[in-house]
């Protein structure tokens, strides 16, 4: 059981993490992923559900992040249902499928994960980066559903792989390819990584036959872990939607690229364990 200055650098952690994703629409996950690495690996565990472990409990935070969010998101009107739903739903069905396999093979290995994410996600954050901004908030087109799809389906099996909640994949692909403001790909983005992170951190919570990592575990979610950690978030992620709407497109960008670099830090410098 964590003692007292855990719990509070647990929820400090939780209150940069839901300003990053409610500013960005990317979930927090960069920051969940190495505080809960460190947090495990200093209790000794480790062994083949580690990595597995990880990602489970950082989804349950970006699920909180998420619906934080997207709730302040819905209050100051720039919430779009139809996208969010045909978004969510395509990586819901990809993210889950994915967790279940991963956690069925011995071959996964982040490092190799690391080096085609850098390499296929590098162009497409360039792209979104010198794109001229898109400053009308599109109407739904029932033309877009199949990119809308595509853009879900990928950002679900990034999710799975990574624990990042997707949302590092989903803005580019929804700036680049449906020409979406980053502000509304930003709102779609933590809408629809709700669906995702829910079937996954559902199927995670029922694997009660798991390793123990923590006390008062519920399948593979720790809760003296995520329960500070969501606690922040949940207060500082309507602050970083509220931040991101004063904030001009130009400067929303190059904040995204300098979150991206570190994401890109942290998988090749092992911080992800």
């Amino acid at each position: 059981m964590p003692g007292l200055e855990e719990l509070i650098v647990f929820a400090l952690f939780g209150i940069l993490s839901g300003l990053i994703g409610g500013f960005l629409g990317v979930g927090g996950g960069t920051v969940y992923v190495p505080v809960l690495t460190a947090w495990f690996a200093s209790q000794q565990h480790h062994g083949p559900a580690f990595v597995t472990f990880i990602i489970g409990n950082s989804l349950f935070l970006t699920l909180i992040s998420g619906l934080s969010g997207s709730f302040k998101q819905w209050r100051l009107g720039n919430f779009h249902l139809k996208d969010t739903l045909l978004v969510g739903g395509a990586g819901a069905v990809t993210a889950l499928s994915t967790s279940i396999y991963i956690s069925q093979v011995s071959w996964y290995d982040k490092k190799q994960f690391a080096l085609l994410f850098t390499f296929v996600l590098v162009p497409l954050i360039l792209r979104m980066l010198f794109k001229k901004a898109s400053t009308d908030m599109l109407a739904f087109n029932k033309a877009d559903r199949p990119k809308l799809l595509l853009v879900g389906g990928l950002s679900g099996i990034v999710s799975a792989l990574s624990g990042l909640g997707g949302g590092v994949v989903m803005v580019p692909l929804l700036v680049d390819i449906l020409n979406y403001p980053l502000k509304k790909a930003a709102s779609v983005s933590l809408g629809a990584i709700v669906l995702m992170a829910l079937s996954t951190v559902s199927w995670y919570a029922f694997q009660f036959d798991s390793p123990v990592f923590s006390e008062w575990q519920i399948g593979m979610i720790a809760l003296p872990a995520v329960l500070p950690m969501a606690l922040g978030v949940m207060l500082a992620a309507p602050w970083g939607v509220r931040l991101s709407t004063k904030v001009a497109p130009l400067y929303s960008k190059v904040f995204f690229l300098l979150f991206f670099i570190v994401v890109i830090l942290q998988m090749h410098f092992n911080i992800f364990g």
